[in-house]
Formats: structure tokens, sequence, C-alpha cells
């Protein structure tokens, strides 16, 4: 008898209990826990940025040097867009474009009296790999190295006629800081030296001239980081 009783109690309560509903069911253990999903791999950066340039040049007509002649590139700024991949948490890879710049390209030295030599537009790209150092309240610091390529797009012609210069390649070092705002948007702080010069033909005061312009430029540049989900 009493096995009989203790077997109806058993089964009468597992019909009072309650179906499981969808949320008992079909709650991921990210939710249950109060987890975050994770967000994709990819980011976008746009910031502004200001381009100190280091610059230099060698002159020469006829194969020979033009004694104390050197040229300076004026200052620039422009907006970038950067488009980011995390290879890992602390790895990622980073495209930097933006809206190409100019510059003037002026004569100074023994070539002081021609003032602006020619004017250039053009369109750099640079490519980093960044280790990202461990974050402190939001904020995180990252070091980076790659490569850069100089697009010229176009060329106009000032005291030197028929005004030619070549793309080139370049080396880069890179340093910065981002600031999380939120779980999809931070700031940033980047900081940008690029190891560049370029060569350009033409022809001043009538005579054909080459020169190796050295840009070396410090990049500089704030904005706003958008990852995406």
């Amino acid at each position: 008898m009493l096995d009989t009783a203790l077997s109806l109690l058993a089964a009468s309560a597992v019909q009072a209990s309650p179906p499981p509903g969808p949320a008992q069911t079909m709650m991921p253990d990210a939710v249950k826990h109060g987890e975050e999903r994770p967000m994709s791999r990819w980011s976008v950066r746009a910031g502004v940025a200001r381009a100190l340039y280091n610059s230099d040049a060698r002159i020469t007509t006829g194969g020979n040097v033009i004694p104390q002649s050197t040229a300076r590139v004026t200052d620039n700024t422009t907006l970038t867009l950067d488009v980011g991949y995390d290879v890992s948490d602390d790895i990622s890879l980073m495209f930097m474009t933006g809206i190409p710049p100019s510059a003037d390209v002026i004569g100074e030295g023994s070539v002081s009296s021609f003032g602006k030599l020619g004017h250039v537009r053009f369109g750099p790209v640079v490519l980093t790999a960044v280790y990202r150092l461990p974050a402190w309240n939001g904020v995180r610091p990252y070091v980076g190295a790659g490569g850069a390529h100089l697009f010229i797009l176009k060329t106009d012609d000032r005291a030197v006629k028929d005004l030619e210069v070549q793309d080139h390649n370049g080396f880069v070092l890179q340093g910065g800081v981002e600031y999380r705002l939120s779980r999809k948007w931070e700031v940033f702080a980047d900081y940008k030296h690029i190891w560049l010069n370029v060569h350009a033909t033409g022809s001043l005061a009538g005579q054909p001239v080459r020169a190796k312009v050295t840009l070396d430029p410090d990049l500089i540049s704030v904005g706003l980081k958008f990852h995406f989900d």
C-alpha cells in the first residue's frame, strides 16, 4: 500500500508541473549569463588628419647638383577613412585612405627667387599591422608598422614647366590610443611617421631639371571609430 501511495503522489507532481516555456528552452547561454554577443571583426574609423612635412630636395640640371638649392612642401589637412580587421583581440590590420590633398612645392636656397615650383595633388594609402596593448579604464594604446604608397593624381606647372612626378612607396611607423564610449563607438588619436620621397622632372628657366623631393610627413589624426555587429 505504501509503494502504491508514493507512486500516485509522484505521478501527480509530474502532471502538476508546468511545461517549460520558450524563455526556458530557447534562451542562449550568453543571454542567460548577461553576456553580449560578439561583434564583427570589421570596423571603420573616420577622422581629420594634419600632414606636417619634413621636406627637402636635391635638384640637378645636366647631371650636376644646383648648389645650395632645395625645396619645401606645404603642410595640408584632409579627411581620412580607415578600414580595420581584427585578426585577434590584440592584432589588427588597418587600411587608411582619404580625400586626396594637395600641396605646393616652394623653391628655397639658391632657387628661392623662383617661388612656387609646382603644385601636386596626390592620394596616399597606408596599410599597417597594429598590436593593441591591454586596456586601462577604457583607454587602449597601440603601436604598428607597415607600408605606404603615394599616388600622384595631378601636377600643375608653376616655375617648373612640364612638371612630372612619379608615384612612390614608403615605410610607416604608427602609434595611438582609442577610448571606448560604448559597445560600438570609440574615439581615437593617431600618429604616423612615413619615410617617403618622390622623383620629379621638368624645365626650370629653360633648363631641364630633375629633383628627388623628400616628404617624410608626420601624420596626426583624430576621429571616431565604429564597430560593426
